[in-house]
């Protein structure tokens, strides 16, 4: 019987498994959990994406219109194959597949047990999936911050680098860098490790040509940066100005009147129950052991040692750092705000149990961390660290070695338990409903029309057409009906029950309410939780 399954255990012992897995995983969620349009963020992304094809783009003081990492792919994607829900997200879904890869190829050869470890943690971490399919930044960033720190890793030892390949490497870290900031300004997060690297490395004077070559190369691609906005814009500075305004009007008077209650918990505690609470305890758990004596990194040029002094430095500002400029406000504990700081996290974490895996003290830890994050959680989160905190505690009472990924297999599935539990779940946007009736009802080559809808529908409205809505129909609020709309051709009421009852939009608007005001309304075509009525002619239309 065992030698029957010894193929198979060394299957599972292999990364190439786990990087199929998790690749698949990834694609089984993004096509399975896609909700087509979330009415935020990627709003603003697609309609600037369109605006670069159409010649039509223009800043608008706010800063998404200055991460042209974002939309300038998704735009060449609209070119290659038209507007749509899938070539909308396909940039951040190629970004997460290609992090995936870049670790796998990274490690696979010296550390393939923490190669394995690092994929699933970060490869079926929830957070990480949930912008998979959003036209978000934050995958984009992951990809743009694993390159960079990747080169940094493969720098360590700079003796195996000849000059010239010093200079290429440096001059690709500044184009890296400059790539992140052109997608999220978050890549800051890794200033104080970049300083620590060149400090250490320059005091023992090493790799001075590679930091020479990324600091003059910086320096003329910011450069470049800055005259361009100066020729096109007329200032300079103008996306910092956009970003410290951003971040000053959106935070200023709920943050001020709260600040004396939340400023002492947000720097101490909070970030303990924020990783509790995004299940980021996993791999910070995982990360702790290397503080154990048996898995300690002797130094910061071997693996572990690398990936945890990145780590360190990369939380501090998150932890300790300023969202604006006028006045200190801690970074938000948002999971996506922690993207950047998923390779260290991650990686730290698979070369610790690299070390750890089959030690007794090991697993006590885990146990009794996962316990306490179990008893810490509250809501449904028990499903996930209680699982573990069994598992562990088994592992420390067998007392006997087990291989890897019987472990790995275990944090794996409780992994899943999220993002399985998100596709199965029933959509809450209903965006493929919506876009049927605007397909089947809603485009009208003649006549004049006016649709109703709901505020929240009123500023998206223009993603289902593709940001290309025929002229000849109006788009109002409900509550801005008037008797002279009564003069169009036809005057629908569009109704999506997902959006007015989706918890996040906080919308107090119903169905009924609607209905009430329009009495007359006559239902046209409904597809589950959408409906769209229409005014008759005859109608008084309003109460």
């Amino acid at each position: 019987m065992t030698l029957f399954l010894q193929p198979l255990w060394q299957l599972f012992s292999r990364p190439v498994f786990w990087l199929v897995l998790v690749v698949s995983f990834t694609l089984a969620y993004f096509f399975l959990e896609h909700e087509g349009f979330y009415f935020g963020d990627d709003h603003d992304y697609s309609l600037f994406a369109m605006q670069l094809l159409q010649g039509k783009f223009q800043f608008d003081n706010y800063s998404f219109s200055h991460r042209f990492m974002v939309f300038v792919p998704t735009a060449f994607f609209y070119w290659l194959w038209g507007h749509n829900v899938y070539t909308t997200t396909l940039w951040p879904l190629l970004c997460t597949l290609g992090t995936l890869y870049l670790l796998y190829a990274t490690f696979k050869k010296d550390h393939p047990v923490a190669t394995c470890w690092a994929l699933v943690l970060l490869g079926m971490y929830y957070f990480q999936l949930n912008t998979v399919n959003y036209l978000y930044p934050d995958n984009i960033l992951l990809f743009f911050t694993t390159a960079c720190l990747l080169i940094l890793y493969k720098l360590r030892n700079p003796q195996s680098f000849s000059a010239r390949q010093e200079i290429y490497w440096g001059v690709l870290f500044a184009l890296l860098n400059l790539l992140a900031f052109l997608t999220k300004e978050t890549i800051v997060y890794t200033v104080p490790f970049y300083l620590a690297l060149f400090f250490l490395q320059v005091r023992r004077k090493q790799n001075i040509r590679f930091w020479i070559a990324a600091a003059v190369t910086g320096a003329v691609l910011l450069t470049i940066y800055f005259v361009s906005y100066k020729v096109f814009t007329g200032d300079a500075l103008l996306r910092l100005q956009d970003i410290a305004a951003t971040n000053t009007d959106q935070t200023r008077n709920d943050y001020l009147n709260s600040r004396s209650a939340t400023l002492f918990p947000r720097l101490t505690y909070g970030p303990l129950l924020f990783f509790i609470g995004s299940a980021l305890a996993i791999p910070v758990g995982f990360a702790l052991l290397s503080f154990l004596r048996f898995s300690k990194p002797v130094s910061w040029r071997e693996p572990h040692g690398f990936w945890l002094l990145a780590m360190a430095c990369m939380l501090l500002p998150i932890w300790f750092g300023t969202a604006t400029v006028d006045f200190y406000k801690p970074m938000p504990l948002l999971p996506r705000m922690f993207h950047p700081l998923l390779p260290a996290f991650c990686l730290t974490a698979g070369l610790a149990l690299e070390k750890a895996w089959n030690h007794r003290t090991a697993y006590l830890l885990l146990a009794v961390l996962f316990g306490l994050s179990t008893w810490m959680a509250g809501g449904d989160l028990w499903v996930m660290y209680a699982p573990l905190a069994v598992v562990f505690l088994a592992l420390f009472l067998y007392n006997k070695p087990v291989p890897f990924w019987l472990g790995l297999g275990a944090v794996a599935a409780v992994t899943s338990i999220r993002p399985v539990y998100f596709i199965l779940k029933p959509t809450v946007s209903y965006y493929f409903e919506q876009k049927k009736i605007i397909d089947q009802h809603l485009l009208h080559t003649s006549g004049k029309h006016v649709v109703l809808m709901d505020s929240t529908m009123l500023w998206g409205y223009e993603y289902f057409y593709g940001f290309d809505v025929p002229k000849n129909y109006t788009f109002k609020r409900y509550e801005r009906f008037t008797a002279q709309d009564l003069r169009a051709d036809t005057v629908f009421l569009l109704i999506n029950n997902g959006v007015l009852e989706h918890p996040e939009l906080m919308m107090t608007l119903r169905e009924e309410d609607i209905l009430h005001q329009f009495p007359t309304a006559r239902l046209l075509d409904q597809e589950k939780k959408v409906k769209l009525f229409y005014l008759p002619k005859d109608s008084t239309a309003t109460k």
